[in-house]
């Protein structure tokens, strides 16, 4: 299970290594690069799914063999979708709040984020301060994706994401780009997303 966390944590950060260098070598917008990276990848995974990674018992739909039970997450609560990654996703706000706030790395990120050319005035290493951020942010999304199906459905699908890369924009605006107040936000968006698809089923 550590070694498929890690994996997928790899994977992400390498995956953002592209858009940052083009971001801090050749001054590249990093969000039409990685919007546009989104359509590589996800043919990339179509193309997984119907190949190496195809469950030849799934008849139809393409999707990856199930993971073994020690590859999957526990349920919190019975007969729900609550599983264990919402622990691992608190505890990996908490630590992305005290690298923040309390760190040497924490304030340069912050800097930069703020100004970058004000920061590269003060002799902080911008090109270097963007790539960290690019690879933490590309491990976090990793992970990320990793809890969705160790914890969700136990195999992967093309439909795994319903939009999250969007719904995650908007909760961290809400949150004012703070790591603690994104879970504030994200249960928020959580509950209005799953309370308007509750409530159109239950009055039909």
């Amino acid at each position: 299970f550590p070694t498929m966390m890690l994996a997928a944590a790899a994977a992400g950060a390498l995956l953002l290594l592209g858009p940052a260098l083009l971001k801090s070598r050749l001054g590249v917008d990093e969000v039409v690069t990685t919007l546009l990276l989104n359509f590589i990848v996800l043919l990339f995974v179509s193309a997984m799914l119907d190949g190496p990674m195809k469950d030849p018992s799934a008849m139809g739909w393409p999707q990856s063999i199930a993971l073994g039970d020690a590859l999957q997450l526990d349920k919190l609560v019975p007969r729900s979708r609550v599983h264990t990654g919402l622990l691992i996703a608190l505890g990996l706000a908490l630590l992305l709040w005290a690298l923040l706030a309390r760190t040497t790395l924490g304030f340069e990120i912050r800097a930069v984020g703020a100004n970058a050319r004000a920061a590269a005035f003060a002799g902080m290493p911008v090109a270097r301060t963007t790539l960290l951020v690019a690879l933490i942010s590309g491990a976090l999304a990793g992970l990320a994706g990793a809890v969705e199906v160790a914890g969700r459905t136990g195999y992967l699908t093309l439909d795994m994401s319903p939009g999250y890369g969007s719904s995650g924009i908007v909760i961290a605006m809400l949150a004012g780009l703070h790591p603690l107040g994104v879970v504030a936000a994200a249960v928020f968006v959580a509950g209005m997303l799953v309370g308007a698809d509750s409530m159109s089923r239950a009055v039909g």
